[in-house]
């Protein structure tokens, strides 16, 4: 899989702690609108980036274990707040790995032994190494999560990272020092891990695990350059800006990049641009009461019979004769 759902509340996660996403998107070489999309996709490496950008512009100590405990962070994610709801941190963790692929590009393994219950995070693609950011993050987000979940102090028994951990950030939350080892896990008692949620609610359950299971169906969405360059458009035109520097700009992309990229889809800008002010010229005469002229202005046109020369190249009708046909 090229690309993975990242969770669409990052933005609302990182301005609640007072981090410009802007300056995140930039330093992580990302688009500027692609935490603006309905459906928020990013492909491995983009996401680790996007990740240790937030750690380089936030530069705040145990920024990690503090993002990942945000107060009621539950909240800000469905997959997460589903698995709030569970009746256990085992069936928790069960969900949580189930649907990990909707909130980043990893995975989530979970082993019993000798009455003890890991959780090991692995990247999506084992040719990746997980950042002790994220490592930091995940392990805190999980005993957090449990903890409220319990109202009980749950300290595991064990973790161990496959790099050094240098900052106290980590075992001054969890209780347990990280030692260095082969895998990026957790370990609980198993005991702890049967302890009732309080917030247990299987009403809850099932009404998101359908948008979940959806969700997960729905992994390959439409990320192509033309689609982005649509969506851009879309946001653009009504503000009378319709150049392929400023859409190159708004998806953080040089104009040659963005033609070489739209070249490779087999496609043109001036082809999208057609494309979007015909989808929308037709949206806007069928459902609107709108005239002429402001549709024209809507679209980005300088002047209106260069929107009607289009209009009837578009449908074989003038606007007069289209109308009347509706």
């Amino acid at each position: 899989m090229n690309h993975f759902i990242v969770e669409g509340r990052y933005k609302d996660i990182l301005e609640y702690h007072g981090i410009d996403t802007g300056e995140v998107l930039k330093k992580a070489r990302l688009p500027g609108d692609v935490l603006n999309h309905r459906t928020i996709t990013m492909k491995e490496d983009q996401y680790y980036r996007f990740l240790d950008s937030i750690e380089t512009v936030g530069n705040v100590t145990g920024l990690a274990v503090s993002l990942a405990t945000t107060d009621k962070i539950e909240q800000f994610s469905p997959p997460i707040f589903a698995s709030f709801c569970s009746k256990n941190a085992k069936m928790c963790t069960e969900r949580l790995a189930r649907y990990k692929k909707l909130i980043g590009p990893m995975s989530i393994e979970i082993s019993e032994e000798n009455g003890n219950y890991g959780v090991e995070f692995l990247p999506g693609n084992p040719e990746f190494q997980l950042s002790r950011f994220l490592v930091e993050s995940e392990i805190s987000f999980l005993v957090n999560i449990i903890r409220r979940a319990t109202k009980e102090n749950i300290k595991p028994i064990r973790i161990t990272t496959t790099m050094d951990i240098t900052d106290s950030s980590l075992e001054d939350f969890t209780g347990v020092k990280a030692k260095r080892g082969k895998k990026n896990q957790v370990v609980f008692d198993k005991a702890d891990m049967e302890i009732p949620f309080i917030s247990v609610d299987e009403g809850i359950w099932n009404y998101f695990e359908p948008e979940l299971n959806r969700r997960l169906s729905d992994l390959d969405v439409d990320d192509s350059v033309s689609a982005r360059v649509r969506a851009a458009l879309t946001e653009l035109l009504p503000a009378g800006v319709c150049g392929v520097e400023d859409v190159a700009f708004e998806l953080g992309l040089s104009k040659r990049t963005l033609q070489r990229k739209l070249s490779e889809e087999h496609t043109t800008f001036q082809k999208q641009l057609n494309n979007t002010r015909e989808v929308l010229a037709l949206h806007y005469i069928q459902n609107t009461d709108m005239s002429t002229n402001d549709i024209a202005f809507l679209l980005g046109y300088a002047e209106l019979n260069s929107f009607l020369r289009a209009f009837t190249v578009w449908t074989g009708k003038n606007i007069s004769a289209f109308r009347n046909d509706k």
